[in-house]
C-alpha cells in the first residue's frame, strides 16, 4: 500500500491528473480527423488493415458487432433478467466484482467543448 500523502502533495497529484486528462481529451479531438483519413485510405486500398510505420503498429478494427433481435428473443431476455433479479433478491446469486478502477471526468464546461 502506498504511503499517505501530505494534503498539498495530494492536491498536486490531482492537479497533474486533471491536466493530463484535459490534454488527453484535446489530443483525442485532434486525432479523430486523422484517423478518418486513415480509414478513407484503407477503403481506397492505399493501406492494409494492419501495418507498421516508424516502429508503430497500426491495426484497424471494424467495431463491435451487435444484433437487433426479434420480439420472441427479446421476451426471453426479459424473462431471464427477471429471473436474475429474483435470484439476487433471494440471495441465491453469488456476488463477484471486477478489478477496481478510477473514472475521471472533466467538469461540465470542459466536457461541453468536446
Amino acid at each position: 500500500m502506498a504511503a499517505l500523502l501530505d494534503p498539498a502533495d495530494l492536491d498536486g497529484v490531482l492537479d497533474a491528473i486533471t491536466a493530463l486528462k484535459a490534454r488527453q481529451k484535446q489530443l483525442e479531438q485532434e486525432l479523430e480527423p486523422l484517423l478518418e483519413v486513415l480509414s478513407a485510405a484503407m477503403a481506397a486500398g492505399q493501406l492494409d488493415p494492419s501495418f507498421c510505420h516508424n516502429d508503430w503498429a497500426f491495426s484497424h478494427s471494424p467495431g463491435r458487432l451487435s444484433y437487433d433481435f426479434p420480439a420472441p428473443v427479446l421476451e426471453l431476455e426479459r424473462q431471464l433478467k427477471a429471473a436474475r433479479d429474483a435470484a439476487i433478491r433471494q440471495g441465491t446469486a453469488s456476488e463477484k466484482r471486477g478489478k477496481p478502477f478510477w473514472s475521471i471526468r472533466a467538469p461540465r464546461a470542459l466536457a461541453a467543448i468536446a
